[in-house]
């Protein structure tokens, strides 16, 4: 068989396409189960920060998440706990970004009056624009946050709003689009809570 030939070019990139598909399935087998487990722990510290509870470094992150969410439900549409003596309603959340979906988890207040934590979980917005959304000055506007008739992103302030009684927060410089798009997801998971409890409590 030559090896400039046709047939010989083909089965060689057959062997070569196989090999590689092969090495991929192994090295997936291989993470699987990790890939799921930070996944799993990505997601229980994102409801404990959106409630309000500081997880901090060294703490088992799966027991503390199942000390606040005993009857967790994984696709329940929000899940309810107490901190602190509080009663909270913990929700996740997606919607649409710039650029593809932004998901993430909010915690409010038992009466849907203010928001206690915000965290995002995942995103593909812009590194340095929109995906400044995962930073801590950011995230932390919403804690707080009077917001029973939803929140207000403001354009072109982006220092970081400090009154938790105005519906406000600062947006991103230059995101714009992505600073609608968060108060557009946020509003719209409020509704919704409020037509899954009923109304305001």
């Amino acid at each position: 068989m030559k090896k400039d030939g046709l047939i010989y070019t083909v089965i060689v990139s057959i062997l070569a396409a196989f090999l590689f598909v092969f090495l991929l399935s192994l090295a997936y087998g291989a993470t699987k189960g990790k890939v799921e487990e930070n996944q799993r722990l990505t997601e229980a510290k994102a409801y404990l920060t959106a409630a309000g509870v500081k997880v901090e470094e060294g703490v088992d992150v799966e027991q503390t998440f199942k000390s606040y969410f005993p009857k967790f439900k994984p696709k329940a549409a929000f899940q309810t706990t107490e901190v602190n003596g509080h009663s909270e309603v913990v929700s996740p959340f997606q919607g649409n970004g710039l650029w593809g979906t932004i998901s993430g988890v909010i915690g409010m207040t038992a009466d849907l009056k203010r928001i206690v934590g915000l965290e995002i979980v995942s995103h593909v917005e812009t590194p340095g624009l929109g995906g400044r959304i995962d930073e801590p000055w950011f995230k932390d506007q919403f804690k707080g946050e009077y917001a029973e008739n939803g929140i207000i992103v403001k354009h072109g302030a982006g220092g970081g709003d400090t009154d938790p009684d105005n519906g406000q927060v600062d947006g991103i410089t230059g995101a714009s689009r992505t600073s609608d798009a968060i108060q557009i997801i946020v509003n719209n998971q409020i509704d919704l809570l409020k037509k899954e409890l009923g109304g305001t409590n």
